[in-house]
C-alpha cells in the first residue's frame, strides 16, 4: 500500500492538501511522546500534596500532551506526506475510493453479461434485490474502509513483512524475470526473524550453509528460496492461510449469538434502516451482493488477507495483484454462472448452495476446510443443467427448504432430512426434487 499512497501523494494528495483550510492538527507522535511512562506517572501521583491533588497532576500531564501534540503547529493544509495523520486520512480516502471502484468495475459487467437474469424470476427473488444490495455495499463500506485502515498504516510504516525486490543485486535490481537459481536471496527464516521490507544479498556462506543444511537436495530447495521461486510460494501459501481463516470467520459469523445480528439481521442499529439487510437476505444472489454485508462483516472476511502479510514475508506488488484478484473471486462465485463442476473448487455453485442452505460450503477457494470441518454440501446436478436449473418445481423445493429453517439458519423437524448437521450422512448429490 505504500507504493499506492506515494503514487497518490504524488499526483493528487500534494495538491489536494495544501487547498484545504488551516485547521489546527495534533501531531499525534509528539504528543504519545510527551506521555509520562507508568513510572514517572506513578511519581507524581505520590508527590502530590493537598495543594496539588492528584486530579490536578493528571490534569497537567493531560495539558502538556496536548501542549505537545500542538507544539508544531500542524494544519491540515501543512501536513507532510509523511504525517501519520496525513496517511491515516489519505489511505481512508484511497481504500474507500478504491473499493467503490472495485466493487463497481467487477460486479456490474459481471451482472449485465455473466450473470443469468432468469434468476430473478426465482420465488425467493427479492422485490428491488439488485438496487438493496447496491444501498446495503454503499452503506457499508465506508465503515468497513475505517476498519481497515490501521492494517494499511502499518504496511505503509513498515511494521508487515511486504518486501520490495524480487530480486536484488548489489542494491541494484536488475530487469530480470530468471534470476540465477545458484543465489539465495533470503531465507524465509531470515525474513521472518528481520522482517526486512527489501530482499538483501545473499552472500557465499549463507548459500554454502544452505547447501550443508540440505545437503544432495540444496539444488532443488535453492531456487525455492530465491526471489521468484519464494515468490510462487508465498503465493500459495496466501491462498492456503486465507482459504482456512475466511473459512472459520465466515462459519463463526453463523454462530447463533452473530448470525443474526451480523450475517442475517437488520441493519437498522447502524443505519436507521430496516429495508437493508445483511448477506443472508440474499438468497439468490447476484454479483452486486458480493460486497453486501453488515460493515462489521465484511471486514472480519477481510482480516485473513491483512493478518498473512503481517506474519509472512510477501512480495508488494503481487499482494496488491492478489487482494484485487480475491475480491474478482467474491463477484464471480455470486454470479450465478455454474460453469465449474468441481469438487475441489469452491464455485459459484457451491456458493449458491451456501446462500440458500446456509450451513455448508463456507469456504472461499476451496472446498477443503469445508469437508474438514464437515460443513460440505455439493451442488445438486441439476444446477448445472440450464433446463433444470430455472425449472419451477426445483425453484419450489428450494423456496420450501428455505422456509423450514430456523431463524438462526439451522434445519427444523419439518427439514428435509437431506440437511443434517453430520458431513458424514451428507449424500454426494442433495437432493433436489
Amino acid at each position: 500500500m505504500d507504493v499506492v499512497l506515494e503514487l497518490a501523494d504524488e499526483y493528487v494528495f500534494n495538491y489536494v492538501y495544501p487547498s484545504l483550510p488551516a485547521i489546527p492538527l495534533p501531531d499525534l507522535i509528539a504528543g504519545i511522546a510527551a506521555i509520562p511512562s507508568w513510572s514517572e506517572f506513578h511519581t507524581v501521583l505520590s508527590s502530590s500534596s493537598t495543594a496539588f491533588s492528584p486530579l490536578e497532576a493528571l490534569s497537567s500531564i493531560v495539558r502538556n500532551v496536548v501542549s505537545a501534540s500542538l507544539a508544531s503547529n500542524i494544519t491540515l493544509d501543512t501536513l507532510p506526506d509523511d504525517n501519520i495523520l496525513r496517511q491515516i486520512l489519505s489511505l481512508y480516502v484511497i481504500t474507500y475510493v478504491g473499493a467503490l471502484a472495485i466493487y463497481f468495475s467487477f460486479a456490474t459487467p459481471s451482472y449485465f453479461f455473466m450473470f443469468d437474469h432468469n434468476h430473478k424470476r426465482h420465488p425467493k427473488f427479492l422485490k428491488n434485490q439488485v438496487k438493496l444490495e447496491i444501498q446495503m455495499s454503499m452503506k457499508a463500506l465506508p465503515l468497513i474502509a475505517a476498519l481497515t485502515v490501521p492494517w494499511l498504516l502499518g504496511e505503509v510504516r513498515g511494521w508487515s513483512r511486504l518486501y520490495t525486490h524480487i530480486h536484488n543485486k548489489d542494491n541494484i535490481v536488475p530487469m530480470v524475470f530468471s534470476p540465477p537459481t545458484t543465489v539465495i536471496q533470503e531465507t524465509v527464516a531470515a525474513a521472518v526473524a528481520t522482517g526486512s521490507t527489501t530482499i538483501m544479498n545473499a552472500t557465499a556462506a549463507a548459500a554454502a550453509e544452505t547447501a550443508a543444511k540440505f545437503g544432495p537436495l540444496a539444488p532443488v530447495i535453492e531456487p525455492l528460496l530465491d526471489g521468484w521461486g519464494y515468490a510462487a510460494i508465498s503465493v500459495f501459501c496466501f491462498m492456503l492461510f486465507t482459504d482456512m481463516g475466511i473459512y472459520w470467520v465466515h462459519r463463526w459469523l453463523h454462530h447463533p449469538l452473530l448470525y443474526k445480528r451480523l450475517h442475517k439481521a437488520s441493519c437498522s442499529v447502524i443505519f436507521g434502516s430496516e429495508t437493508l439487510s445483511p448477506h443472508h437476505k440474499w438468497i439468490v444472489p447476484t454479483p452486486f451482493s458480493s460486497h453486501a454485508f453488515h460493515p462489521v462483516d465484511g471486514y472480519m472476511q477481510s482480516v485473513p488477507y491483512h493478518i498473512f502479510v503481517y506474519l509472512v514475508p510477501m512480495q508488494k506488488y503481487i499482494y496488491l495483484v492478489m487482494f484485487v484478484l480475491v475480491n474478482l473471486w467474491s463477484v464471480l462465485i455470486h454470479d450465478g454462472e455454474y460453469l465449474v463442476e468441481s469438487p475441489v473448487v469452491n464455485s459459484a455453485a457451491h456458493h449458491a448452495v451456501h446462500h440458500l442452505y446456509f450451513n455448508y460450503n463456507y469456504g472461499q477457494y476451496s472446498t477443503l476446510w469445508d469437508r474438514l470441518g464437515g460443513s460440505y454440501r455439493s451442488p445438486d446436478t441439476a444446477m448445472f443443467n440450464p433446463s433444470l436449473r430455472m425449472d419451477k418445481t426445483v425453484w419450489k423445493k428450494q423456496a420450501n427448504d428455505v422456509d423450514t429453517f430456523d431463524e438462526n439458519g439451522k434445519p427444523t423437524a419439518t427439514s428435509d432430512s437431506t440437511f443434517t448437521t453430520a458431513a458424514t450422512t451428507q449424500p454426494k448429490t442433495a437432493k433436489v426434487l
